[in-house]
Formats: C-alpha cells, structure tokens, sequence
C-alpha cells in the first residue's frame, strides 16, 4: 500500500508544483481595466488564457494575457468555448502581473457591445 500510495504521490507531484499561487503572480495593489478585441483564447488547463489587443492611451496596441479559471469551472459558470470569437471586445477588470508584464488574472469578463457579464469571481 504504502508503495503505490509512493508511486501516486510521485506521478501528481508534478501537476502540484506546475500550479501556482495568485500572489505569487499577481498584484492586489496593481488593478487593471481592460478593453480590448480578443485575438485567441487557450482553453486549456490549469487555467483558460484570452489575449487581448488593448489600445493605450497613445493609440498605441499592446497585447496582453488574461489569466481565467480553469476550463471546467468556466464551463459550469456558463462560459463555452464558443462563447467568444476572434475579434470580440471585451472589457476585463482584474490584477496586473508582479513582474510589470502585459499579464493579469481576471475578476470579471463582460462582453463590451452589450454589457453581458461572461465571466465573474465570487468577490465581485
């Protein structure tokens, strides 16, 4: 017993440390608003990533990875793969990256054009 209860914890192990701790990575003193036009969504795990073309205050674009939850938690909250295409705009709100990166973890997903609420975190 103790010896596949070895192998287990030896074959999981790397999934545990492949995940990581929000703070680790984002900042609750760095909040971010973002709208922009979706270039792709990785529907992948542990966490669904949508990248977002966002104008600054220059006209400038600058493109930028949006952490979500994981695939099956969007898809129980509603949220499909199909749900949003290429080239929607979004309004993101949510946690700036701690390294200063075009990076954040998302509190909430509205669709822009109508104000449809895609996505929210408890806390919102």
């Amino acid at each position: 017993m103790r010896l596949i209860s070895l192998v287990l914890s030896l074959l999981f192990m790397p999934l545990a440390l492949a995940h990581h701790s929000f703070s680790a990575e984002f900042d609750v003193g760095r909040p971010v608003d973002l709208t922009g036009s979706v270039v792709n969504i990785e529907w992948t795990n542990p966490h669904a990533w949508v990248h977002l073309a966002v104008e600054d205050s220059e006209g400038n674009i600058q493109n930028w990875a949006v952490e979500m939850l994981g695939i099956n938690n969007l898809i129980r909250s509603g949220m499909m793969p199909q749900t949003v295409s290429s080239g929607d705009v979004l309004t993101v709100a949510g946690f700036g990256s701690r390294d200063g990166t075009n990076t954040a973890n998302a509190s909430s997903v509205t669709r822009t054009s109508n104000g449809e609420s895609l996505w929210a975190s408890a806390r919102e």
